[in-house]
């Protein structure tokens, strides 16, 4: 059974009418409201149901089919592609994958891709970083421990922490995968957050201590072994919640987006 819709993050700003196109559609692709393998409504309904002209529609499925949701097809048609050709390191088709709802198999596959690539940015950081890379994690850390936390402030505090990470590697690939770190921490923290449990609170901030530590010392090896274990503790207090909550449909804005 689906749990309720549960919220996290904060206000949408206002958009542009490009962006209000691509999300839009985008949304309703991966929502399946414009089923698989279907031609998209052709371009005069479009600009009437957005109120736009046929420039800024153009502009918007062109990043849309950059996002791996749609391709033209001459005298067919704009279709629909199938999931497989989605890009799931994109922030915009990880948000609304989860409005859609996140079942067991999408945390997993987070978590597997996070687990792969993670400690290999820890790693690569603890070799490469510099005095303000230092800083940066530092002080995402201190933030995580803040008195009187938040579920959302502490949200903020460890994706920036893992960003900073992610910088200090040098690695513009890995710096890539920031989105897909961005929605799993979300995702995992709007069925459960450490600050709800004073021992997890703890736990949490020593365990991060450790990568810091790590990667201050230039210790590639404990800097690797001490994320893979952060990233193990999310991914089992993420499934103990997928036992209650099966499917959970999550509404938020990425942050820094």
């Amino acid at each position: 059974m689906n749990s309720p819709q549960r919220a996290l993050a904060l206000s949408m700003p206002s958009r542009s009418a490009h962006e209000l196109v691509v999300h839009g559609i985008g949304r309703r692709i991966v929502a399946g409201q414009y089923p698989i393998g279907s031609t998209l409504p052709g371009d005069a309904e479009l600009m009437e149901r957005f109120g736009v002209s046929r420039s800024v529609l153009r502009e918007a499925l062109k990043t849309l089919a950059a996002k791996g949701l749609i391709e033209p097809k001459t005298r067919v048609g704009t279709r629909i592609l199938e999931e497989k050709r989605w890009n799931m390191f994109d922030a915009d088709i990880l948000s609304w994958r989860l409005q859609r709802g996140a079942d067991a198999p999408f945390f997993e596959n987070l978590f597997d891709i996070r687990q792969a690539l993670e400690p290999l940015a820890a790693a690569s950081a603890a070799l490469r970083r510099s005095d303000e890379d230092i800083g940066r994690i530092e002080a995402a850390w201190h933030s995580m421990g803040a008195l009187d936390q938040t579920r959302e402030g502490f949200t903020a505090a460890d994706l920036a922490f893992h960003r900073a990470i992610l910088d200090a590697s040098g690695n513009p690939f890995l710096h890539s995968i920031g989105s897909v770190i961005e929605t799993a921490l979300a995702a995992a923290f709007a069925l459960s957050a450490p600050v709800d449990d004073p021992e997890r609170f703890a736990l949490a901030l020593s365990q991060h201590r450790a990568i810091l530590d790590a990667i201050v010392a230039g210790d590639a090896c404990a800097a690797s072994e001490t994320m893979t274990v952060v990233i193990a503790e999310g991914t089992r207090w993420t499934s103990m919640e997928w036992r209650v909550a099966p499917s959970v449909a999550i509404s938020l804005k990425l942050y820094g987006r």
